[in-house]
């Protein structure tokens, strides 16, 4: 299959140096038109005949209109014996199902005419065959790996097989062709600092929907509090926030029910507990030895203590969970993989907490370079040993974001890398398969040197998108079209030069949240040169205002997180979101007012859900408990 993915990727880049950023979008033919003049749409199993050309496919459902025969035949003997001839016949050797589209399909101007004619067009394995005749059952090849389908559709076969049950059964499908959103001009410094800028996040400092967004700096931290006028006011000082944070985490932790800052500057721990007057008091905290020089992340997440947050602490070996009771006194458990060599996975990253089989309870995934370990929770900081799994973040430095990216309500993991990049779909249970190469214009839009990425929802439709932070290069956004195939964001991403000059010798952190509070989320930057920058989503229009709906965990609730959320708007799915208390939201954008409805999970208990209107631009705050 290796030679079919490298064929793939190597036509959609010629296409792309011939035909513009946005070439493998058709705007006026998409998967909408596809299903539309298909007479037939099957699903099939295609088996290999007698001879060497003739292939029998095998109806295994019928998705749209009606077959003369639960069988047909597939000739390529006109196929030659090229690379990717060779390739469709390990295709149909591999006996993975495929989509098979018949139909009186136009000549448009990009799919080569302007009349009408017969044809059948397959799907395999994430690439797109021609067929003509059909007489008595019978096909003839006529092209493969037809480029002009490509700019219909670029994705998995399984996700069309997806898109196309949702555009049978969907009252107005949309299949997006363009970003669908700007940046308004002229976006606005916050600050540039000196020293090492490890991060930038936000977070809901006093439980009340409002974002402020937070520096992790090895200088001195910093607070920014947004307005709606698009102003910032430097909350730092006025905090009495002194901490240096190479690693951080935000949680309740002191147990009273506010946000507090757990920071390591490479010598001390020390919980900064938020009071009451929402001044931070900083304490020095003993791990008991958990965090060591090699630490490269901390996580906040429940560990089953009455009130307090737990700890995470991710190093160069396997990850401690500490406890912390009523007097602070912490209680460091290490967790372990028997059988699994951690050496031999290569430099590890930032553990991953979240609900990855979905029963209820955050898991804790290890990742590193070559390889990663998944600890699945059997109770709220209670872990089976941890195994093996097929995660994979590439070469470091490196970044990693979960999302679910083809909105089937599981957590996917997107992982930006110094040599490129990887999008790891949840198949369920646990198993994640590799599917970069399958994803639209992110399969070779997205550069190498990625130091960051996160998954948000700039246009407000419900599909997530990504934004990737580079070390020596503009961030690049690619806003999803549904069931993980993205489109370039190239209005976008084409001119930072001019938005935003500096933008382009790079980043250290990208972070999307909406720090104005008006339902269009907003990126915020840390540049290489120690500038922070936010640039505002544009949203004048009163008529068309963004609106979004934000699912919360609060900070004072029982259950300190991570959830995962997912959101419906009647039987479509908008994906699952890991909800974190003060630090993540599940944001479920609409382009029009309407009904959202919310389904969650906690810890041993059952599946909740809760209907929301949006009649209104703005953000729309909804506690889960």
């Amino acid at each position: 299959m290796r030679r079919t993915r490298c064929f793939v990727t190597i036509a959609a880049a010629v296409l792309l140096a011939v035909s513009g950023a946005r070439a493998m979008i058709n705007p006026t033919f998409t998967p909408i038109q596809l299903v539309k003049q298909a007479s037939v749409i099957l699903w099939v199993d295609i088996k290999a005949g007698e001879a060497k050309d003739p292939y029998t496919a095998t109806i295994r459902e019928t998705l749209k209109g009606k077959a003369a025969e639960k069988t047909f035949r597939l000739d390529i003997s006109k196929a030659g014996e090229d690379e990717a001839a060779i390739a469709l016949r390990e295709q149909f050797a591999a006996g993975k199902p495929a989509i098979f589209f018949v139909g009186e399909f136009e000549d448009t101007k990009e799919l080569g005419g302007g009349n009408t004619s017969r044809r059948a067009f397959l799907l395999m394995d994430g690439v797109w065959s021609v067929f003509v005749g059909g007489e008595q059952g019978l096909w003839k090849l006529n092209n493969i790996n037809d480029r002009m389908l490509m700019t219909v559709w670029h994705g998995g076969t399984d996700m069309l097989r997806r898109a196309v049950d949702y555009i049978l059964t969907d009252d107005d499908p949309k299949v997006p062709v363009a970003e669908g959103f700007t940046f308004s001009k002229g976006p606005l410094k916050l600050a540039s600092l000196s020293g090492a800028i490890r991060a930038v996040r936000t977070v809901d400092l006093a439980s009340d929907g409002k974002l402020a967004l937070f520096v992790a700096c090895e200088s001195g931290d910093r607070l920014f509090a947004g307005a709606q006028n698009r102003t910032f006011a430097d909350l730092t000082g006025a905090r009495g926030l002194q901490s240096k944070s190479l690693v951080f985490a935000w949680g309740d932790f002191a147990g009273l029910g506010r946000l507090d800052l757990i920071s390591f500057d490479g010598k001390v721990v020390t919980l900064n507990a938020q009071q009451a007057d929402g001044k931070f008091l900083a304490k020095p905290l003993d791990l008991g030895g958990a965090v060591f020089t090699a630490c490269v992340a901390l996580a906040a997440l429940d560990v089953g203590t009455k009130g307090h947050a737990g700890l995470l602490v991710s190093g160069d070996s396997w990850p401690v969970l500490v406890a912390l009771d009523e007097a602070g006194k912490a209680t460091a458990t290490t967790l372990a993989a028997p059988g699994v060599a951690l050496a031999k996975l290569g430099q590890t990253g930032a553990c991953l907490v979240a609900d990855f089989d979905g029963d209820g309870l955050a898991d804790v995934l290890l990742p590193a370079e070559k390889g990663s370990v998944l600890f699945r929770a059997t109770a709220p900081g209670k872990f089976a040993p941890g195994v093996a799994c097929a995660v994979q973040l590439g070469k470091s430095p490196s970044g990693a974001c979960l999302g679910d990216f083809d909105g089937d309500g599981r957590l996917d993991i997107f992982c930006a890398n110094r040599s490129g990049s990887y999008l790891w779909e949840n198949v369920g249970g646990g198993t994640f398969v590799e599917t970069f190469e399958q994803t639209g214009e992110l399969s070779y839009g997205a550069s190498r040197r990625g130091i960051d990425c996160m998954a948000g929802d700039f246009n407000n439709d419900g599909r997530q998108d990504i934004v990737i932070g580079y070390s020596a290069a503009e961030p690049r956004i690619f806003f999803n079209r549904g069931f993980r195939s993205f489109g370039n964001a190239a209005s976008i991403n084409m001119n930072w030069k001019e938005l935003l000059p500096a933008s382009m010798q790079g980043q250290t952190s990208v972070c999307i949240g909406y720090l104005d509070g008006d339902g269009a989320q907003d990126l915020a930057l840390a540049l290489t040169n120690g500038e922070i920058w936010v640039a505002f989503r544009e949203n004048s229009n009163a008529d068309r205002a963004a609106m979004m709906a934000a699912a919360v965990l609060p900070v004072s609730g029982a259950c300190k997180g991570p959830v995962a959320v997912t959101g419906w708007i009647d039987k479509r799915c908008l994906g699952a979101w890991n909800v974190l208390p003060g630090v993540s939201q599940a944001c479920f954008g609409r382009t029009e007012a309407g009904l959202v409805t919310l389904k969650w999970r906690l810890p041993g208990g059952k599946e909740q859900s809760k209907e929301v209107v949006i009649e209104k631009g703005g953000t729309l705050k909804v506690e889960i408990k």
